[in-house]
This record gives structure tokens, C-alpha cells and sequence, in this order.
């Protein structure tokens, strides 16, 4: 064999061995790059589960100092709270029973025309569940809360009874009362104007709202022509009904 032949054949092996010493580097250099890679993970993880547990043991000391507190016996309450939220409980108890307050009154067969409307509250349509009562023209609410309060009233004359424009200016309102002050205020009104200069003519007025009420205050009705009030059921009603939160 030549000496050029052989140098060759040497070249071959050692472009051989750098070769496989390259890619035993390469390899050696990548596994060394993923185990840091996981060691950088499993502390990230231990890491996020030692704070998981102290999250979780601050939970718990803080529910057992707090139950702690609750049970201190300079912390129970006083035999006037405890028949204070047992007379609500029973209360809520006797009202859930009877159902949600909720009342509507409708017009009477006679008018007595004074300040406030006079209603009918037992015969017809008219009725008072859940606690509401009615006395002295009034509306008394049960419960304090949220209820919807409404007033429809309708008017009907003749072309005589209009004044010397034929314009009649019709109005209604709704008072609430309570015992905190001394005078009544307004929560709902409604208007209108009825040429009345025909032979007969009919008005309706409707009005509703959303009130917060105190319990056992009163609602109460005024209008402008009390004597023009039609006296059927279904034209003249008055009323409201408890909103549950």
C-alpha cells in the first residue's frame, strides 16, 4: 500500500473519531441541560406546595382563633340578644307562613269625602295576607322591606261639572306616615288633564314604585275630584306587595 493511500485511510478514522467525539459532547452537553432544566422545576414545585401548606395552616389558625374568640365568655351575648333574635326568628317564621305580605284595596260603595280615600279591604277582590292591615283609611305594612306600591283610579263626568274652560285637572298621591316623623310624605302622585266639554267622558290614572318601608308604617291616598270617582272594583284599586331581597 502507498504512503497516500495510507495517509488517506488515517484521515478517514480520524475525521471518524472527532465525529463521534462531537456528538458524545453534544449529547453529554443536552443531557446536562434537561437535568437542570427538571431540578429547576422540582423546586418551582416544592416551592408552590410549601406554600400551599402554610396558605392552608394559616386557614386553619385563623378558623380556630376565631371560633376561639366567638366562644370566650366575655364575647356571649346577653340574654336580651338572644330573645331579641329569637323573637325575629319567630317573626319570620309567623310571616314565611302566611306568605309574603301583599294587599289590594279597591273602592268602597260609598265615599265619605274627607282628606284621605276610604276603601273596601275584605268584599271582592280586595284582600290583606302576609300581615298587612287596614284602619283609619290606612295601609299598614307588616314588615320593614322592599315593596312595590300601587294606585289606579278612574273618573268619569259630565259636561256640567267641568269649569269654564272644560279643562279638569285630575290628580292623585300616595302617602307614606310612620311614627319617626310627624307629617306625611309623598311617594307616589299621577296627573293628567280630561277635556271634559263632551256630554260624558272617563279617565284612568295608574301609578306604581318600588319603596323601601319601615314595618307598621301607613299608606295613605288623596285626590283632586273624590266625588268623580267611579265606584267599581276594577277601575279603582289600591295596594302593595312585599319584594323579596
Amino acid at each position: 500500500m502507498s504512503d497516500g493511500r495510507q495517509w488517506l485511510i488515517r484521515e478517514w478514522e480520524n475525521s471518524d473519531m472527532e465525529m463521534a467525539d462531537l456528538q458524545r459532547n453534544t449529547l453529554i452537553r443536552f443531557l446536562h441541560e434537561k437535568e437542570a432544566r427538571l431540578q429547576r422545576m422540582c423546586h418551582f414545585v416544592a416551592v408552590g406546595i410549601v406554600l400551599l401548606i402554610s396558605a392552608a395552616l394559616a386557614l386553619m389558625i385563623m378558623d380556630v382563633y376565631g371560633r376561639r374568640v366567638d366562644t370566650h365568655p366575655d364575647m356571649q351575648p346577653t340574654p336580651q340578644a338572644i330573645r331579641n333574635s329569637t323573637d325575629t326568628r319567630h317573626e319570620e317564621q309567623r310571616l314565611n307562613h302566611l306568605g309574603y305580605p301583599m294587599a289590594m284595596l279597591t273602592a268602597p260603595r260609598f265615599y265619605n269625602y274627607e282628606d284621605y280615600l276610604e276603601w273596601e279591604n275584605e268584599i271582592g277582590h280586595a284582600f290583606c295576607h302576609g300581615g298587612f292591615s287596614y284602619a283609619n283609611r290606612s295601609l299598614v305594612v307588616p314588615r320593614k322591606g322592599m315593596y312595590r306600591v300601587f294606585l289606579q283610579i278612574t273618573y268619569e263626568g259630565k259636561a256640567q261639572e267641568c269649569p269654564s274652560d272644560n279643562q279638569l285637572k285630575l290628580s292623585n298621591m300616595v302617602f307614606h306616615f310612620q311614627d319617626a316623623y310627624t307629617m306625611d310624605v309623598s311617594l307616589l302622585s299621577s296627573a293628567d288633564t280630561v277635556s271634559c266639554d263632551m256630554e260624558g267622558w272617563t279617565k284612568s290614572l295608574y301609578t306604581s314604585g318600588l319603596f323601601y318601608l319601615e314595618a307598621n308604617s301607613r299608606l295613605r291616598v288623596r285626590s283632586s275630584y273624590p266625588a268623580l270617582i267611579v265606584k267599581t272594583e276594577h277601575q279603582v284599586f289600591f295596594g302593595a306587595e312585599f319584594v323579596p331581597q
